[in-house]
């Protein structure tokens, strides 16, 4: 976990954190306890609304960031680029497969009452979704001179609206006078969210998940703090003794488990183990019911009570008795002889073997040999219990400081404006990728500056940007505000539960002591990444939990959250997205991946580690273009640049493997 300085406990930096933290849960835990239920109670009548009104379609439930920032023309489109030889070999076939499983494919896409659904068509066929290229485009053969052009212009069409939202176009063109296949998937994200897809699972491609290396990414945009080890490990010990001994209880004293406990007459104490059984036994079936989506009423709820009690014969007249036993005179006497005894040889017969027990686990160095043993649970409990404590301060003091650093981070800090479009968007999205600049080039630029491979890349990403706003006219801010992600490749190639959290950074375009000097920059970039790191473990928690549970959009309106996210993208108008990772896929020679910009974000880039090369894709709004390539043909001039001052030896040159995709001029869209 994120530790804590012993400065800020002891000095006024904690006061500070602790007033404005508890001020805001004054304000807001009692916003939320009124809000909270409301909007459940209200988004399920709402929903319950629309099936009414619509049975034939299938409302979307589930509420996401994303979501609530789709606009009518800004759909956000996940798009995919492969390049290889033979990889849409049976592709056809292949999609027949997918959709033929996966009902949604076949759905097409819509809004009713300002609720996503789902619609089954008449007629569906895959022709419609997989395209083949003309291999030519306006007039000339398609070669590395207009790939990027054609590419583009595809990304820059609207979905068609009358069909399931999700196309594969295959391109088939002339790299270097060899002919390749380039696959472009486009996939809505809420059909990859309902389907639980992801982007290649769209293509017929050849990989074992077996092969593919665990190794820990190093980049800017993940692990902010380490994961809680002893809290989990806490949580399921204990959950493994409590299940054992419930076991146990439940073996001994359900009247389900042995019958002939009701056989004769029972006494308060067996009763009361019986209620509980029932009690527990309740709570299930409703925990059950609600995780189903089947939450029960009010009313239900004594009607499961009552269910459970009769599976054991637990009714008013076993209760009645049990008391009225438990008040006889003999039967307390009997109980009091009991007890007596069992004390008697608990005392002169039982105590000593477990006393030597004890004593040979105090000198075993194998302290689990002897699990029933008191040293054996505290040698197991007592390290644990003081890690996990540790962990809860730390979890704490970041819950301290989160508000106020939240507070900071997203409204006070930078306040000038930074758009990188001064125009309206259309939501038409337009792409373009660079050349490849080898990894190695970047490590020996590491080895000399000292700086993380992502910080080199994002320190030449400052310097094409400020290329792009020189070439269009726009005036340079003294910081593009950008919201970073880390995207491992598996995540594009096998759908997987990872998530992670978004990190927001200032990329600074002008410097204090020297202008457009590569080295300044990246060390500025250096100090915001500390300290963006140091401060936003929060933020980053926050965004990780929204994106695998919903939290906030959860507990917030969405019409509330609608406005915040579109100042807040406003102002931090580049979305930043850092992909790498081990891929072991057959056949594919290059890849490249967009996240969309969506709101007020006005450009999406993406630092794609591909095998032994780098590559900078960027996504923006169709007005951009055709300055956009701008950035990606900046792009490895600008590593080649730092290369050089910082006396990297062999400066890379650009790669011409027919092989890779091969950038070109845009003519504009």
């Amino acid at each position: 976990m994120a530790g804590f300085n012993l400065v800020d406990i002891l000095g006024i930096s904690l006061l500070l954190h602790f007033a404005f933290s508890l001020l805001l849960l004054i304000v807001l835990v009692p916003f939320l306890l009124i809000v909270y239920p409301v909007l459940t109670w209200s988004r399920k009548g709402w929903i319950r609304f629309v099936k009414w009104k619509y049975p034939n379609v299938v409302v979307v439930e589930e509420n996401s960031i994303r979501t609530i920032l789709d606009q009518f023309r800004n759909h956000g489109i996940y798009t995919l680029l492969i390049q290889g030889r033979s990889i849409a070999e049976s592709i056809r076939g292949h999609l027949i497969h997918l959709t033929s499983s996966r009902r949604f494919l076949r759905a097409g896409l819509s809004t009713r009452w300002g609720l996503y659904v789902w619609k089954d068509l008449d007629y569906f066929s895959v022709d419609n979704h997989l395209l083949n290229s003309s291999c030519s485009f306006r007039g000339r053969a398609l070669t590395e001179s207009n790939i990027q052009d054609y590419v583009s212009d595809l990304t820059s069409k609207f979905l068609p609206p009358e069909q399931p939202p999700w196309q594969v176009h295959v391109i088939n063109c002339f790299l270097r006078g060899e002919e390749y296949q380039v696959c472009l998937v486009r996939v809505h994200h809420l059909l990859l969210r309902q389907e639980h897809l992801a982007l290649a699972d769209f293509l017929p491609l050849r990989y074992s998940t077996d092969s593919w290396t665990c190794q820990e990414v190093d980049s800017s945009f993940t692990n902010l703090y380490s994961e809680p080890s002893a809290l989990p490990k806490l949580y399921q010990k204990l959950t493994e003794s409590f299940s054992n001994y419930w076991n146990e209880f439940l073996y001994n004293n359900d009247p389900n488990e042995r019958p002939e406990i009701l056989k004769k007459q029972i006494g308060i104490f067996q009763c009361l183990k019986i209620g509980a059984i029932v009690l527990v036994s309740s709570a299930k079936e409703m925990t059950r019911q609600y995780r189903k989506g089947e939450g029960p009423r009010f009313l239900d709820t004594f009607a499961i009570f009552q269910r459970e009690a009769s599976k054991r014969n637990f009714g008013r007249t076993v209760v009645v008795r049990a008391f009225l036993k438990s008040l006889n005179p003999l039967q307390l006497f009997d109980i009091t002889i009991h007890w007596c005894w069992y004390l008697v040889v608990t005392l002169s017969l039982k105590t000593p073997i477990l006393l030597l027990r004890e004593l040979r686990a105090l000198k075993s160095r194998h302290k689990h040999r002897y699990p029933d043993t008191l040293i054996s649970m505290l040698w197991c409990y007592v390290p644990l219990v003081f890690r996990a404590t540790v962990e809860m301060v730390s979890i704490t003091w970041i819950a301290i400081k989160a508000p106020k650093t939240i507070f900071e981070e997203l409204f006070l800090k930078h306040p000038q404006a930074n758009r990188l479009q001064t125009t309206s968007p259309c939501g038409r999205k337009v792409v373009a990728w660079s050349e490849e600049v080898q990894l190695d080039v970047l490590r020996k630029i590491s080895s000399m500056t000292g700086a993380t491979e992502t910080e080199i890349l994002l320190a030449v990403t400052v310097d094409a940007l400020k290329e792009y706003f020189r070439q269009s006219g726009v005036r340079i801010p003294d910081n593009v505000l950008a919201t970073g992600k880390f995207v491992r490749q598996r995540a594009i190639f096998v759908q997987n539960h990872e998530t992670r959290g978004i990190l927001c950074l200032a990329l600074p375009t002008k410097t204090p002591l020297f202008e457009d000097d590569l080295v300044e920059i990246l060390q500025v970039i250096q100090k915001n990444v500390r300290d963006a790191r140091s401060k936003q473990s929060a933020i980053y928690a926050i965004t990780a939990a929204e994106a695998s549970c919903g939290l906030i959009s959860s507990c917030l309106p969405s019409l509330l959250l609608k406005v915040m996210l579109n100042q807040l993208t406003r102002r931090y108008s580049l979305s930043l997205t850092h992909v790498d990772g081990d891929l072991p896929v057959e056949g594919v020679d290059a890849v490249m991946y967009w996240r969309p910009p969506q709101g007020n974000c006005n450009m999406s880039i993406t630092l794609y580690r591909y095998g032994s090369g780098v590559r900078l894709g960027v996504m923006g709004d169709a007005l951009i273009g055709p300055e956009h390539a701008i950035i990606t043909k900046t792009f490895p001039k600008s590593v080649e640049s730092l290369a050089n001052v910082v006396g990297v030896p062999k400066v890379f040159s650009r790669n011409s493997s027919p092989s890779r995709i091969s950038p070109s001029p845009s003519t504009g869209h």
